[in-house]
């Protein structure tokens, strides 16, 4: 995936640095969160012959969140799981810019409407209210895992559109990632 950087205004790039420092930090601590629990789940199951109350219910809410932020984090980079074999049938640079572009378009509209469904499950869990559907011990609202859900959608229907944006502002690229010579000149 090509380097947003260049294709962006430098106050959007700096917001979307900042953005992603805030992501990375937040999937290191979730991750130290997991692997401290997990540590103290088997001293209290193994050495202390004790179990650690309701510990399942929010490492699930992290979970969520982790996964989803892990999402838009691999969808800026460009490092989320493609089965993308066409990159190395075609070889013509103005057929792949096309391919990549409808690609583009297509992950940015299922995106979209994700968000939509997302959106539509936050106002039918808010609507709810005062009777919360919740985790059996700890109370936690359900609302906490599907804001994740919804946040993590928007943020990479964010990252799909600024790809689209930089993909159809350089045109075709060659092997090398220059732009061809009929579009550059």
């Amino acid at each position: 995936m090509q380097d947003l950087h260049p294709h962006l205004t430098p106050g959007l790039s700096r917001f979307v640095d900042r953005m992603i420092a805030v992501k990375t930090w937040l999937l290191v601590f979730s991750c130290l969160i997991m692997a401290v629990t997990f540590f103290f789940v088997v001293i209290f199951r193994y050495v202390l012959n004790a179990d650690l109350f309701a510990y399942e219910e929010w490492l699930l809410i992290i979970c969520f969140w982790m996964y989803f932020v892990g999402s838009a984090v691999a969808t800026h980079d460009g490092s989320h799981v493609t089965a993308d074999l066409l990159s190395y049938v075609i070889t013509d640079p103005k057929k792949a810019h096309v391919r990549a572009l409808m690609i583009g378009a297509i992950e940015l509209f299922v995106t979209c409407f994700l968000i939509y469904w997302a959106l539509l499950m936050l106002i039918d869990e808010i609507d709810s209210y005062p009777r919360w559907r919740t985790t059996i011990a700890l109370r936690i609202p359900f609302l906490v895992p599907r804001i994740a859900i919804f946040v993590g959608f928007v943020m990479m229907a964010f990252y799909s559109a600024l790809h689209f944006w930089a993909l159809w502002k350089t045109g075709p690229t060659d092997k090398s990632g220059d732009v061809t010579r009929s579009e550059a000149g």
